[in-house]
């Protein structure tokens, strides 16, 4: 008996699902009850026979696109809602070459959903859900791109192929939502438009440094090559080149990069600036492979010479120099102190090796004091310029009592003190 009974009931329910007409659904929509309109249209495209009808799939689109835009949609329910409506309206023309429905109304739909999307693009990048903001802003390219492919344009907005706020915000939700492969694709459609302006170039360095990481150098090359050309005043692309040959690992390939690089720009501080750190870490750095090499040291010594007579902004290259001449002088002088043997030609290279310290000595007390001269005259001190400044003093202290002139080293002793209170 209760088989039977349920057997009715599922009969019953199938009468009235098929008993829904068009018309019906249209009569839900003209009465504002998007919600039901859903409901029935979607039980309406599960039967067979009208699972085909372009004006069913006409109206699913503009029934999940009006709902979408009811305040009580819930607002996880918004993206499936315009992206399912986006997906009816492609199936509606697809069953109907005329294109009877969207026309009517000039293909707005279109344009709403793209809107749609962009909006919810925004509402979630904002909340933080880059994840769903990548999604939105993805979409709304989509329907965008289909719509100038179908030659559709609107009084209310023009649409472009190339829609640089939206392409940028979908690379920075990308990048947000930790999916960077992806993201690179849309900072790839600005490149390959040649997009020159000036607040662009940030999308070029995006590529690079991600072509960098990937050991992607044909895609490096053709990228470096083109933002040369489009900003050709930032030494970014050059230091890009650099990194490329650094991490290759062969420091002398690197140097020889350097010095033509130097010899086409003589008045280039960021390349004699870099320069001269990488021979700097390779006297002395954790990496050290040029330890003790006098001729290496005094190379770098002409080096930051001509970096110095290009420095503009900071005193950067004058506190290398005096780092570079402290240790430099200490070295020669551990040397000089290391010969024990009293053969003539020993006690020459000795004395050469004590005269090479004595000299480097004197040069570091000049470039020690214009170190001192120039964070002097800085108002108010950052924590690296007050380090930098008690570093400098603390070379001259030494380097007075090394030459036994303590009422000098007593001078620069009670700067020191002075100093430490700050």
């Amino acid at each position: 008996m209760k088989k039977v009974s349920l057997l009715i009931m599922l009969l019953f329910a199938g009468i009235v699902s098929m008993a829904q007409s068009l018309d019906d659904i249209k009569d839900l929509v003209g009465k504002g009850k998007f919600s039901d309109a859903k409901t029935a249209i979607d039980k309406y495209l599960l039967e067979p026979k009208k699972a085909n009808s372009s004006e069913a799939w006409f109206y699913k689109g503009r029934i999940y696109n009006l709902l979408s835009r009811e305040s009580a949609t819930p607002h996880n329910d918004l993206y499936i809602l315009r992206k399912d409506a986006f997906d009816a309206f492609k199936k509606n023309q697809e069953l109907d070459k005329k294109d009877l429905f969207l026309s009517l109304d000039s293909h707005i739909s279109y344009l709403d959903l793209y809107l749609g999307f962009y909006d919810l693009g925004v509402q979630e990048f904002n909340a933080k859900n880059f994840d769903a903001a990548f999604e939105a802003f993805k979409k709304a390219l989509e329907v965008k791109d289909y719509t100038l492919a179908k030659k559709y344009e609107y009084t209310q907005v023009k649409l472009y192929a190339l829609d640089t706020a939206l392409v940028l915000n979908t690379a920075a939700s990308g990048i947000q939502a930790k999916r960077e492969d992806e993201a690179m694709i849309f900072y790839k459609k600005i490149a390959d438009a040649n997009v020159a302006i000036a607040e662009y170039k940030d999308v070029y360095k995006y590529l690079a440094e991600y072509y960098l990481k990937k050991d992607d150098d044909a895609s490096l090359q053709d990228l470096l090559q083109k933002a040369k050309r489009l900003y050709p005043k930032d030494d970014f692309w050059t230091d890009i080149e650099l990194r490329v040959i650094n991490k290759k690992g062969d420091k002398e390939v690197l140097y020889a990069k350097y010095e033509t690089l130097i010899a086409e720009n003589p008045s280039s501080f960021f390349l004699g600036y870099n320069y001269s750190v990488e021979m700097y870490n390779a006297l002395y750095g954790k990496a050290a492979n040029k330890q003790g090499d006098i001729a290496f040291s005094n190379k770098l010594t002409d080096v930051i010479k001509k970096t110095i007579a290009n420095e503009t902004e900071d005193n950067s290259a004058t506190i290398l120099m005096a780092i570079h001449l402290f240790n430099m002088s200490a070295d020669l002088l551990n040397a000089s102190n290391m010969i024990r043997s009293t053969k003539p030609v020993d006690l020459k290279r000795k004395a050469d090796l004590k005269s090479a310290s004595n000299k480097s000595m004197e040069e570091c007390i000049i470039y020690s004091e214009l170190v001192l001269k120039y964070i002097d005259a800085i108002p108010k001190k950052t924590g690296i310029q007050k380090a930098n400044y008690k570093m400098a003093l603390n070379y001259l202290s030494d380097i007075y009592n090394l030459k036994n002139n303590k009422a000098k080293a007593a001078e620069y002793d009670k700067k020191i003190a002075v100093a430490d209170k700050w």
